[in-house]
């Protein structure tokens, strides 16, 4: 036990520090040379490997099939990492080209220096493609693009723009660009058991978060409706301003109110962790008074754990329906998620005993929150990527 205790905490400590280092490189070297040099890497999928295999030794040696809700947790963050090793082994991408009026069967996969071309089983003609704008302006809306699937003697007319995907075969297609001569840009996405797979662990992570919450009866109430009240009013707030204000075409979705609402929640929950772990150290009186904040901080901990867990990956559906893949080491992302696994930690104080004392508890609260303010203003003005609205 002790010593798979410590080879999972080098692990996670490896993980992280890899994950970092990637946001730099690729804000030094561009998106591709760090998907290619780092996240694409035979080493960076077998650490995660190595992450699983030994999260799944500790499971059998803490007899994780007792506690339902704790086991499905695991499970789901199994599938979703096998989901995420199907989609790079057996899935594919690429772009293709439509132009007013001429059918095309052939999609381009590759990267910036090297591309070759993939034929589709059927044809796509476009009629015509149109970017509508808000009223009483020039900003852009949507793009739309209005065009014919032709398979065999089949003919379907269909509609693609932003957030509105077409799927036909297997295959689908997301609205990306346009040329600028009427001609219309496509992504093009091929995942036959990836995306299956992934959405399962999605399901069953949901599931497991939600039940865990219900379970914990020694939240204070105040505490639950605290952190309740805010989501309420950033749902609220943030759907009423996509309807009224113009935004980017691909912000304009159910997910944006719901993913933003979710993680910004989770992030006043850690402030509140942080603010909490100040005001024990600087003020620490007694152990009994420490125990009490240390209580306190952990009530909040649960929900905002959960709450950034499921505004991570209501992001990742968004981005799969959007763009076509539902993970993209954006900076944002890795960010996110390197915040995910810092404040994961103190969740298993039963197998690191560390957080079981309330000082190194407190102290870790609130250097920990350094993670979020990284993620939430370091990767805008810092390190850029698709999320630097």
């Amino acid at each position: 036990m002790k010593h798979l205790r410590h080879i999972l905490s080098v692990l996670v400590i490896i993980l992280i520090a890899v994950l970092a280092a990637g946001t730099i490189v690729e804000r030094l070297h561009g998106s591709e040379f760090a998907l290619e040099h780092v996240y694409s890497t035979w080493w960076f999928v077998g650490l995660w490997a190595l992450m699983a295999s030994f999260m799944v030794a500790m499971a059998v040696k803490c007899r994780m099939w007792k506690r339902m809700a704790v086991c499905v947790l695991h499970l789901a963050i199994l599938f979703i990492l096998l989901g995420a090793l199907l989609t790079k082994l057996t899935g594919q991408q690429g772009r293709m080209l439509l132009e007013p009026g001429k059918p095309t069967n052939t999609y381009y996969v590759g990267n910036a220096t090297e591309n070759h071309p993939v034929e589709l089983p059927f044809t796509l003609t476009l009629d015509r493609f149109e970017i509508e704008t808000y009223a009483n302006s020039n900003k852009p809306k949507d793009y739309v693009s209005y065009l014919q699937v032709i398979d065999d003697e089949q003919q379907e007319d269909v509609v693609i723009s932003m957030n509105h995907i077409l799927k036909y075969k297997h295959y689908r297609f997301y609205q990306s660009d346009f040329d600028g001569e009427g001609g219309s840009i496509l992504d093009v996405a091929r995942d036959p058991w990836g995306i299956a797979i992934t959405y399962i662990g999605y399901a069953m992570l949901f599931v497991a978060l939600i039940a865990l919450l219900i379970k914990r009866k020694n939240t204070p109430k105040a505490v639950t409706w605290s952190w309740l009240s805010v989501l309420v009013i950033l749902l609220v707030f943030l759907y009423v301003r996509m309807l009224t204000h113009p935004l980017l075409p691909v912000l304009r979705s159910p997910f944006f109110s719901l993913h933003i609402s979710t993680i910004v929640t989770a992030y006043a929950l850690l402030l509140a962790i942080m603010i909490v772990g100040i005001i024990a150290i600087i003020k620490p009186k007694d152990s009994a008074r420490l125990e009490k904040l240390k209580t306190l901080s952990t009530s909040m901990l649960y929900p905002a754990v959960a709450l950034l867990a499921i505004g991570i990956f209501i992001g990742a559906i968004w981005a799969n329906v959007s763009w076509g893949n539902y993970w993209s080491w954006d900076p944002k992302e890795v960010w996110a998620l390197i915040t995910l696994l810092i404040y994961a930690a103190p969740l298993h104080e039963k197998i690191w005993k560390s957080f079981q004392k309330p000082v190194f508890f407190h102290i870790y609260g609130i250097l920990a929150f350094l993670s979020v303010l990284i993620t939430y203003f370091g990767v805008n003005l810092l390190l850029g990527g698709v999320h630097a609205y």
